[in-house]
């Protein structure tokens, strides 16, 4: 199906900014191929203001092996494509390529479509392991933003590669992802080989990955000082960060996940290190896993304006972070125990100058989540937790929580907001209805 035909009777040619190519099933890729630039030929033999091309191949996973097997009969067939398409798309700046698994053929393919259009391209996402044998050392000079998702069926050995050192000079905006529960990568010896990265000017990283090493990091050269870096990895990945050359980053978002092979006091001196109030100029998400314990007092000095813990703990130690963590503006608890021994605070008389006695929280925390971890029911009333905070945050706009009674919440509100009028600010998030503000007495 295509819509050639109508910008041929329309003579709009000039228009198409975009072109999308979407192949359902691999065997038929090369019949697909000549189709398509067929109908692309007749209609214009050249189309000049196309700038970025959506390559896209379907699969049938019910038919992998032989989708494997007749793909492989038509490698030498498919290669003058390249060719083709290059000559009727010959101005693309932006090209994607999207796959729903991995194909040996298709990756040196795409590989050779992305070295074709290298002198020019400032735009390249791809959803294959895009293989380009000894690339030429002057390619993709022209290239701003790069993703590259790597999937899971992919062969990850590493040939020899002969440049010693490749240089992105303009590269600004990186993402590799990698397949979340795999092991590739776990033998450093076998990437031994790749050259270094340069990265002079790149602004923005982005590793998504769930694993203890990545070789890309590992040879990356990058700037001292950079905008965005946002990593999710093992101690072995967060460790390759610590030492890569940065040492100004606006903002640094961190997922940490800690290994039981490392060392729980090792991670904990890499999160100071990277979250340095003199490293980290503006922005720090931390979100740290169950199975490491923390301290406030090991978080206390660094630049965490956005915090997710998931260790068990209980309300005491809940404001015991909020209380030390004078930067936080957003704050996640994922499981917090019914151990209440916020009843041992102090807490505020009902009668009485309330406004006056009860002293607000330094952080100025906008959001605020509890998850709490056991069986308890929202029948129950509010725990004490939710309302001895909620009197404390006076930036407070939004709250998360689950086992939590939406009757008693508004109960709540409408008992206080006289005192503390921003409560009737805060969107309340629970587990029994759309979110909600309640309006007190003062927002009648």
């Amino acid at each position: 199906m295509t819509n050639a035909h109508l910008l041929k009777s329309t003579k709009m040619f000039d228009k198409v900014k975009t072109v999308h190519i979407t192949i359902q099933a691999n065997y038929y890729s090369v019949k697909s191929l000549h189709l398509i630039c067929s109908e692309m030929e007749k209609c214009l033999k050249q189309w000049p203001n196309v700038i970025e091309l959506n390559l896209c191949f379907g699969f049938n996973y019910f038919s992998r092996l032989r989708a494997d097997r007749n793909i492989n009969r038509y490698q030498a067939s498919m290669q003058p494509y390249v060719k083709t398409i290059g000559e009727l798309l010959p101005r693309v700046s932006k090209l994607v390529l999207q796959g729903a698994t991995q194909c040996e053929v298709l990756d040196e393919w795409f590989g050779d479509l992305a070295l074709h259009y290298s002198n020019q391209l400032r735009y390249l996402d791809c959803d294959y392991c895009v293989v380009i044998d000894t690339p030429p050392l002057q390619t993709f000079n022209m290239l701003t933003n790069l993703n590259v998702t790597f999937g899971e069926f992919a062969n990850y050995s590493t040939a020899s590669v002969k440049p010693t050192t490749i240089v992105f000079p303009e590269l600004r905006y990186l993402l590799l992802e990698y397949p979340r529960a795999s092991n590739v990568f776990a033998n450093r010896k076998a990437h031994a080989s790749l050259p270094k990265l340069k990265l002079p000017c790149l602004e923005t990283l982005h590793i998504l990955f769930g694993g203890n090493y990545c070789p890309v990091l590992a040879c990356a050269v990058l700037p001292t000082s950079m905008k965005s870096i946002n990593i999710i990895g093992q101690y072995g990945i967060l460790s390759v960060l610590d030492k890569c050359g940065v040492q100004r980053v606006e903002n640094l978002m961190m997922t940490a996940l800690l290994n039981p092979t490392n060392n729980a006091s090792d991670t904990k001196n890499l999160i100071k290190s990277l979250y340095d109030c003199n490293r980290v100029t503006r922005y720090g998400c931390l979100r740290l896993d169950k199975t490491l314990t923390l301290k406030p007092e090991d978080l206390e000095t660094l630049t965490i304006t956005h915090l997710q813990i998931g260790m068990v703990m209980d309300s005491a130690m809940v404001i015991a972070f909020i209380t030390k963590l004078s930067r936080l503006v957003d704050i996640k608890f994922t499981n917090v125990s019914m151990e209440d021994s916020v009843l041992n605070l102090a807490g505020p008389a009902i009668n009485g100058d309330i406004g006056k006695t009860v002293v607000p929280f330094a952080a100025p925390i906008n959001s605020l989540s509890v998850n709490y971890n056991n069986n308890r029911d929202s029948t129950q009333p509010v725990p004490e937790l939710i309302t001895y905070l909620l009197l404390r945050l006076p930036m407070l706009r939004y709250l998360t929580a689950n086992k939590v009674s939406a009757k008693d919440i508004t109960k709540h509100v409408e008992q206080f907001e006289p005192h503390f009028p921003h409560l009737s600010h805060i969107s309340f998030d629970l587990e029994e209805c759309p979110p909600f503000i309640v309006k007190g007495r003062k927002g009648v």
